[in-house]
C-alpha cells in the first residue's frame, strides 16, 4: 500500500484515478482543499503527508478561454507545476503529471513519439509545455504522460455531451484526427504503474490506441448507445483557440517500459458505455 496525494481529485481524471487507487492510502484534494498555485499550501500538505507519489490531476483545461486568460493558464499549468516538482523532489516523492497532445502543432502524418519536436499552436498547449519543461529541469523522480481527447462516463466531456444533448442533429468536425482516451483506462494504467513501478522516469504517451476524427468518435458513440441522432461532418468549427489537425501519439514506449497493453479506442469506449449504462444516467434523457 502506497501513500498517495491526488490533486484535482474531483475532476474527471482525478475521480477515475481516485477510484482505481482506492486500496491505497489516499490523500485526495480538490481545488477547494488545495490551491496548487499557493506554494505554502503545497509545501504544508506534502511535508506533513510525506507521500510516495503525488499524482497531479489539477490543471487549467479551458482551451479557448486560455487565449484571453494566458496568465491564469500559465500560473496553474506551469508555475504551480514547477513548485510542485521542486517540493516533491525535496521529499523524494515520485511526481506523476499529465500533459497533452496540444504541445504539438499537428502537421505530422504519423503518430508523435515522446521525443518529437514540440510546437504548440495555442496558449493552453504552450502552458502545458512550459509545465513539462519545468518538471524535467528539476532533479526529481517524475513521470509525464501526454494524454489526449479525454472522456469518461462522469464529468463534463465530449462523450457525455453527445450522450445527453437534446439535439437530434449534430454537426461535428472531421478535420481533426486524434485518439479519444478513456479516463478509466488512464486510471487503470496508473494503478499498474504504482504497483509495478519500473523507476524509468521521463516522458511518455498514453492514449487509447487508434486514430479517428471527432466526427468518427461522435458516430461511434451514437451507434454504441443507440441514440439515433443524425450526425453530419463539417470541415470547420469556429473556436478561439487553434487545434492541431493531427495529434495521434505513439504509445509503444509506454507499453514496452511498463509491460502494459494499452486498450484500443473501441475497447475504451465499450467500457465507458458499459459504466455509463450501469450508472443509470442514460435513463434521464
Amino acid at each position: 500500500m502506497k501513500k498517495i496525494i491526488i490533486t484535482g481529485a474531483n475532476g474527471m481524471l482525478g475521480t477515475a484515478i481516485k477510484n482505481a487507487l482506492s486500496h491505497h492510502e489516499l490523500y485526495p484534494f480538490s481545488s477547494k482543499d488545495l490551491d496548487i498555485t499557493c506554494t505554502q499550501q503545497l509545501h504544508n500538505k506534502i511535508s506533513s503527508i510525506k507521500p510516495d507519489y503525488i499524482i497531479n490531476c489539477a490543471a487549467y483545461t479551458a482551451v479557448d478561454l486560455a487565449e484571453t486568460e494566458p496568465e491564469k493558464a500559465f500560473k496553474i499549468n506551469a508555475l504551480a507545476v514547477e513548485k510542485m516538482a521542486q517540493i516533491a523532489a525535496h521529499h523524494q516523492a515520485t511526481l506523476i503529471h499529465f500533459s497533452t497532445d496540444y504541445v504539438f502543432n499537428g502537421t505530422a502524418t504519423t503518430p508523435y513519439v515522446p521525443g518529437d519536436i514540440t510546437h504548440p499552436i495555442n496558449v493552453y498547449g504552450a502552458s502545458k509545455l512550459k509545465g513539462e519543461k519545468a518538471i524535467t529541469q528539476v532533479n526529481g523522480k517524475h513521470y509525464i504522460f501526454r494524454i489526449s481527447w479525454l472522456y469518461a462516463p462522469h464529468g463534463k466531456n465530449f462523450f457525455k455531451w453527445v450522450a445527453a444533448t437534446d439535439l437530434e442533429e449534430l454537426s461535428i468536425v472531421n478535420t481533426q484526427t486524434g485518439s479519444p482516451t478513456s479516463a478509466i483506462d488512464v486510471a487503470g494504467f496508473i494503478e499498474h504503474l504504482v504497483i509495478n513501478d519500473p523507476k524509468q522516469y521521463g516522458m511518455y504517451h498514453f492514449t487509447n490506441q487508434g486514430a479517428m476524427t471527432w466526427f468518427d468518435f461522435a458516430s461511434l458513440i451514437n451507434h454504441q448507445l443507440g441514440l439515433g441522432k443524425k450526425i453530419t461532418p463539417v470541415a470547420d468549427f469556429k473556436t478561439a483557440a487553434a487545434r492541431p489537425a493531427y495529434s495521434v501519439m505513439d504509445g509503444e514506449k509506454t507499453e514496452r517500459v511498463f509491460d502494459y497493453k494499452i486498450p484500443s479506442v473501441k475497447d475504451g469506449l465499450d467500457e465507458v458505455v458499459s459504466r455509463f449504462r450501469e450508472s443509470g444516467i442514460h435513463n434521464n434523457f
